[in-house]
């Protein structure tokens, strides 16, 4: 009798230790697996839910992004900005907690995403070049595309006003550089937003901000735009002031010189800008040694307006008028160099 209840109990004992290793085994894949997901990239997280997701369920959508909203939250309520110059779109849900996407994971396909990041309510998407933000709400869940500019403009330029915040570029009786270049662009602005043509404009500032000279350079060929164009204001080379004046354009030397070329875009420009303002044509001047020409991937030039160094025209940068007129005639120079093919 003893003999049979000691077999009884080694069978039951054995059962159970059994049981135990599955149920640890099972513990130990699933802890492998938090372990591994916890290890992983949140771009790595964008494709492993979606892949998770496509075995329950049929989850093919057109556009290539998708998250469940919370209940009833409109597409007014999800805030998406869109950093053209950093290619950075950032998507804001408000009030959700800290593991929202863990519970209702971003899904989709990472095309044209270098990186992305996800933190409480936010959704950090860096992406390979410049895209167009296009976004719909649909039962309970927002949808985001990226198109291209050229899917959406017939035509793409891009302005750089030059210096900015902590780098104020010449200074002369108290007035920066960096200032009168952001008002003669934000006059061209106004005028490029009233044209009646399908053009994308793209500006590296339209604020006292500094980007770098990378991220303005950059901005030409991420747009895969038909031209740049950068405006400064001239100084003579010892700061002094003096009787010199005029407008002067700069272009890369060392690319093509014919055709829809960096010299042409240039001599447009300066043709343009002197007819319409009067101002002395200084001609054409080397400018591979500037940055911003010389790493950029579209015909670029850059306008160097007047001379501040000049009082009569360092008055004239200054004056509403005068910008006016400048923002005019380059916005004349766009327009022909569109008309001539680029």
């Amino acid at each position: 009798m003893e003999e049979r209840i000691l077999k009884m109990s080694s069978v039951i004992l054995a059962g159970m230790i059994t049981a135990a290793l599955v149920v640890l085994s099972q513990f130990s894949v699933v802890n492998r697996k938090e372990a591994k997901r916890e290890q992983m990239s949140d771009l790595q997280m964008l494709a492993f839910y979606t892949e998770q997701a496509e075995k329950k369920e049929d989850i093919t959508f057109r556009q290539q992004l998708r998250l469940e909203l919370p209940p009833d939250m409109t597409e007014d309520e999800v805030i998406i900005k869109n950093d053209y110059v950093k290619q950075l779109v950032t998507i804001q849900i408000p009030g959700v907690e800290k593991d929202y996407f863990s519970k209702h994971p971003l899904l989709g396909r990472s095309d044209s995403i270098d990186d992305l990041y996800m933190e409480k309510g936010v959704i950090e998407i860096t992406l390979d070049a410049v895209y167009e933000v296009k976004s719909a709400v649909e039962e309970g869940y927002l949808y985001v595309d990226f198109l291209t500019p050229q899917q959406v403009y017939d035509k793409v330029i891009v302005i750089d006003a030059g210096h900015g915040g902590g780098a104020p570029g010449a200074i002369k009786q108290g007035i920066m550089e960096k200032d009168i270049n952001l008002a003669i662009v934000l006059q061209l602005k106004e005028l490029l937003e009233q044209c009646d043509r399908n053009i994308g404009v793209y500006y590296t500032r339209t604020e006292d901000i500094n980007p770098t000279f990378e991220h303005r350079a950059q901005l030409g060929g991420k747009a895969k735009a038909n031209l740049y164009i950068s405006v400064h204001s001239n100084s003579t080379t010892d700061g002094q002031m003096s009787e010199y004046n005029g407008t002067e354009v700069m272009y890369d030397e060392t690319k093509d010189k014919e055709g829809r070329s960096s010299k042409h875009l240039a001599q447009i420009c300066l043709e343009e800008v002197t007819e319409l303002t009067g101002s002395k044509n200084n001609g054409l001047t080397h400018g591979n040694g500037i940055y911003i020409i010389r790493n950029n991937e579209v015909p670029a030039a850059l306008i160097e307006t007047g001379f501040m160094t000049n009082q009569t025209e360092l008055n004239k940068l200054v004056s509403s008028e005068y910008q006016e007129l400048m923002a005019q005639g380059i916005y004349n120079a766009i327009m022909r160099a569109l008309d001539e093919g680029y």
